[in-house]
């Protein structure tokens, strides 16, 4: 608020000087005679510029700031913020060489006294020695670590992320894009490397991942169309793509793959279904929708998906209170943010 009222003082300061400098008006003839050095011969002009500095300050000062909008944490198995470092043990880990056991060596003969008179020993052979006769046991065979699954390594990637072991987490997701097989797990793996390179904030990368996810999950929908979890898995992967476009401006974009998303969401019947995960998805979808409807000035339909996401955690709040009750909170205050803005 001070900042506001420090921008609005001197823009008016500036505003009037150069209205009076520039001698514009009965207001400015007095000034005519006052002598601005080096400036004199461009009296209009530095008179103008200082004008509309200070009408940008006052016009800057009584806009409204931005206000980032309380937000529905979307429930996809990498909602955690990555560290940017988690890469870099992993590549600085995969060149380490294996540690190398120091070769074992038979103790030396000890060394028999010298004496006045030569002491006369049988010679033994050279295989004659204890040491030597001893036969070595045979090495244990080396057991080959069970192959995991793609769904084991990815359930051991969410259980290292949620630990915050980032670099193992990041180790685990590169297993698990390997490890992929047919559209649908591919599409899953692109879609966690998109999660996890966004949560780092690297767009662009995000945005990659997602694009390859998204071409996968069409042609896993496309195989098994009424698949509850193929709908989801384009779904989610949808809402991904449009939370990259909404970051990098890209309204547009963002715009038809939240509604994409949101139509997918319907049609498996989000609102009826008994999974409340596929409910509270549904929810999310539309409050994507709403607050970029909202950005864009159609606040009548954000208006209408949140009374309709209300709808929603309003039913999940009254089954599960202690799961669903701050979602239900978000959401009722968003209601009421705009049901005040529509009506002032």
């Amino acid at each position: 608020m001070l900042a506001r009222i420090v921008g609005i003082i001197l823009g008016l300061i500036l505003a009037t000087s150069g209205y009076v400098v520039a001698g514009w008006g009965q207001l400015g003839s007095w000034a005519t005679n006052l002598d601005l050095g080096p400036f004199e011969p461009h009296r209009p002009f530095a008179g103008g510029a200082a004008a509309i500095l200070g009408g940008v300050l006052i016009v800057a000062a009584l806009t409204p700031r931005f206000q980032r909008k309380a937000r529905k944490t979307p429930s996809t198995a990498l909602g955690f913020t990555f560290d940017p470092a988690a890469m870099a043990p992993v590549a600085a880990d995969a060149e380490t060489p294996a540690p190398v056991a120091a070769p074992l060596t038979a103790p030396a003969a000890p060394v028999e006294p010298i004496h006045a008179e030569p002491v006369l020993a049988p010679t033994a052979p050279p295989m004659a020695s204890p040491v030597l006769e001893m036969t070595p046991a045979p090495a244990p065979t080396p057991v080959a670590p069970p192959t995991e699954s793609f769904d084991q390594i990815r359930e051991r990637m969410v259980a290292l992320s949620r630990a915050e072991s980032w670099a193992d987490a990041a180790r685990a997701l590169m297993a698990l894009k390997a490890a992929a097989r047919g559209d649908r797990q591919q599409a899953a793996a692109y879609r966690d490397l998109g999660d996890f390179a966004r949560g780092q904030g690297q767009m662009d990368d995000a945005a990659e991942a997602y694009d390859n996810a998204v071409s996968h999950a069409r042609d896993a929908l496309r195989a098994t169309p009424s698949d509850p979890a193929a709908i989801e898995l384009l779904a989610g992967t949808l809402a991904g793509v449009g939370d990259v476009a909404e970051t990098e401006g890209r309204l547009d974009d963002a715009l038809s793959a939240f509604e994409e998303s949101l139509a997918l969401r319907r049609s498996s019947g989000g609102r009826e279904a008994q999974d409340p995960a596929a409910q509270r998805a549904l929810s999310v979808s539309l409050e994507r929708l709403a607050d970029l409807r909202e950005d864009r000035g159609h606040r009548m339909r954000a208006l209408d998906l949140y009374r309709e996401s209300y709808d929603v955690a309003a039913r999940l709040a009254a089954a599960d209170p202690a799961r669903f009750g701050p979602d239900l909170a978000l959401t009722r205050q968003r209601l009421a943010e705009l049901e005040a803005k529509i009506a002032t």
